[in-house]
């Protein structure tokens, strides 16, 4: 199993970040593409805090993430978007960027994307934007709830349950969906990594890491529940949110002009 090294997974990620943020500005990536660029702030995060034994600059990536993807959503019309491709929506909740995380929310687009996506992953991330960011009532969430319930049948879910738990705030409910889908995102991970499936760099950072599950527990602990300390894929230290400072809202473009300059750029607070 081929790792890649924590030093040179930032330098990979500067390298490829200068080469496609000209892309990006330029409004010439999809968001599929787009998802791929915010991996790379994702890694080269997971990366630092893996380093340093700190969250500081893990989350400094992540509202970078978060804030590329909403330059890309506010730049185009909702036949570009797929609101299930959700990453730096997690990324922005995860290191308390709520300004962009607010933004993401309301520039995503409302309805499902045939052809694009799958309904049930539309109606997953639409469920969590809706019931914490744009604080909708819960009982106005139930038709979404049933027809994700519809559309799945006699199949199962974890995300399904993990949505009605937070949307009832069940704690008992939250922990056995949440388990379930901790067995199935450890087990698809294995299966790559002995397949060879999954790229050197993620090897090293998000096989140990999901921002999703990071992400879930912080909503749990915002509709009054409360985790436990430690589970997997969520390592204790990425939740340490009293350590976030927030960069400038546009230092994801900086990487242009390296990291040694985007290093230096004063940070703001939340």
């Amino acid at each position: 199993m081929v790792q890649t090294p924590l030093p040179l997974i930032e330098k990979n990620s500067i390298i490829q970040l200068q080469e496609v943020l000209p892309r990006v500005l330029a409004g010439e990536v999809t968001q599929a593409q787009m998802m791929s660029v915010c991996a790379l702030y994702r890694r080269t995060g997971i990366a630092r805090m893996f380093l340093s034994g700190l969250p500081d600059g893990f989350f400094e990536e992540l509202s970078r993430s978060a804030r590329a993807l909403l330059f890309f959503l506010q730049s185009k019309d909702d036949l570009a978007k797929t609101t299930s491709r959700s990453e730096p929506f997690f990324d922005a909740i995860v290191c308390g960027d709520s300004e962009a995380e607010r933004a993401i929310a309301r520039s995503s687009r409302t309805t499902w994307n045939p052809g694009e996506e799958y309904e049930d992953d539309f109606l997953y991330a639409r469920l969590l934007m809706e019931r914490f960011t744009l604080e909708i009532p819960p009982p106005q969430l139930e038709a979404k709830l049933d027809r994700y319930a519809a559309f799945l049948g006699n199949g199962e879910d974890p995300r399904l349950d993990l949505c009605r738990a937070l949307v009832a705030t069940d704690a008992e409910l939250f922990e056995e969906s949440l388990g379930r889908l901790l067995d199935a995102r450890t087990r698809e991970l294995r299966k790559k990594i002995e397949a060879e499936r999954l790229p050197p760099d993620d090897v090293t950072t998000t096989a140990h890491l999901s921002v999703e599950v990071l992400a879930l527990l912080r909503l749990a602990e915002r509709a009054g529940l409360t985790p436990r300390e430690h589970y997997p894929l969520a390592p204790s230290v990425a939740r340490r949110i009293h350590r976030a400072r927030l960069p400038p809202r546009d230092s994801w473009r900086q990487w242009l002009t390296g990291a040694a300059g985007m290093l230096n750029t004063p940070r703001r607070t939340p």
